[in-house]
């Protein structure tokens, strides 16, 4: 469904408070509340009817964004935003279920999309944007697939770089070089003999640095409430093969995680509430901070090389240091920016998808849908992300 002309205005902040009230509430029920027996047992069927993968051929050329959400929604547009078409469905899902959908990446041309999160982890990929199949040919084999082909570590967040697609969840990962035709996957669990003591984290999310240093990072939860608060931040040097326990410097300061990004050459991390930033130019190992953002509780995302915080108000920074603001129509949620300059804004709590041709200016509605069959959860779009589509 399009819907044009249509001015944006963003919800009151008491709207917004409570949205993210209910948002927190939901993901602290338990799914099998939600969900009857039933109702798991035709998720996981579906999932054993999609095609394992280890075949992809990409071709990119065409481009497009593709955003995702709970029930492993798939929506494609290759027209610059402006129309949009339901690539693939899984199931009804809540935040814990079988279909429950988090993030989504694109490397080498192919858009890869993990769904699963209290329930186990699947990673589905497509190069054409058209058929989407397990990235894995069924070599996967984790602990936690108990013999089941399709299923991955569980997987909180992706990324990808140099070739790689990197999962990280819990206190295991995965990772492949080669387009899912083989998987290399490293345990966490292996850093329990580390002086600092013992670890244990959970959503644990990946990101890439940049071709200079070809390293992927791995942020995790806080370390407690007691003592320092900063304290999960790992490093892959080999493409997700193998991590490392990092002893970030500069951190001292933080009062725990927030979101980490980088634009190819520059790491930015926000602290929990979005109000400070630290940047590190050597892939992590040194930090740089804090620098007050002048935001709250906002979204982080990379637009067009720059930082962009969308809250109440919205900030930008080129450098992570210093921070403008941004045009006020800037709705809260991610951004995902075309090649042309074109953006996206999508958002758990909202079931559209918005767009906007002027940098943010003003923005239009141009696709909505009507969830299916809600399960629990916010069930609007939670990831997303620009780039080329093998034409079909």
């Amino acid at each position: 469904m399009k819907a044009t002309s249509t001015l944006f205005t963003l919800t009151s902040p008491r709207l917004f408070l409570a949205g993210i009230a209910a948002c927190l509430g939901a993901s602290l029920s338990s799914p099998a509340a939600a969900e009857s027996p039933e109702a798991v047992a035709a998720a996981e069927k579906r999932r054993e009817e999609i095609p394992l993968g280890g075949d992809f051929k990409p071709n990119p050329q065409v481009p497009a964004f593709v955003v995702a959400g709970h029930g492993g929604r798939i929506l494609v547009s290759k027209d610059e935003g402006k129309t949009w078409t339901q690539a693939f469905f899984g199931a009804p899902g809540a935040d814990h279920g079988v279909w429950a959908t988090r993030t989504m990446t694109y490397g080498s041309g192919v858009f890869v999309v993990a769904f699963g999160w209290g329930a186990p982890t699947s990673w589905l990929a497509s190069e054409d944007g058209v058929r989407w199949r397990h990235l894995t040919a069924g070599t996967a084999k984790v602990p936690e697939a108990k013999g089941n082909p399709r299923i991955m570590a569980g997987t909180w967040g992706l990324a990808a770089g140099k070739g790689a697609f990197v999962g990280t969840g819990y206190m295991s990962t995965g990772a492949t070089s080669d387009l899912g035709k083989t998987f290399s996957s490293f345990s966490l669990y292996s850093f329990k003999g580390d002086p600092r003591g013992k670890l244990n984290t959970h959503h644990i999310d990946p990101v890439y640095c940049g071709d200079a240093s070809g390293r992927f990072l791995a942020l995790g939860d806080n370390r407690g409430s007691d003592g320092p608060k900063f304290g999960h931040l790992f490093a892959s040097d080999d493409l997700g093969k193998t991590w490392r326990w990092l002893t970030p410097k500069g951190l001292e300061s933080s009062t725990g995680r927030g979101a980490i990004v980088s634009n190819g050459k520059l790491l930015v991390m926000t602290d929990a509430d979005s109000a400070n930033a630290w940047t590190s130019t050597d892939a992590g190992e040194t930090w740089d901070g804090p620098h007050p953002t002048g935001a709250k509780r906002a979204v982080l995302s990379v637009v067009g090389g720059e930082f962009w915080l969308t809250g109440k108000p919205g900030r930008a920074s080129a450098d992570g240091t210093s921070w403008r603001d941004l045009p006020a129509a800037v709705p809260l949620g991610q951004i995902i920016a075309s090649e042309k300059g074109t953006l996206i804004s999508i958002h758990p709590q909202r079931t559209n998808i918005l767009r906007s041709a002027d940098g943010g200016k003003t923005w239009q509605e141009v696709h909505t849908y009507q969830p299916d069959a809600i399960q629990g959860g916010a069930q609007g779009l939670r990831d997303g992300a620009f780039g080329f589509l093998t034409a079909k």
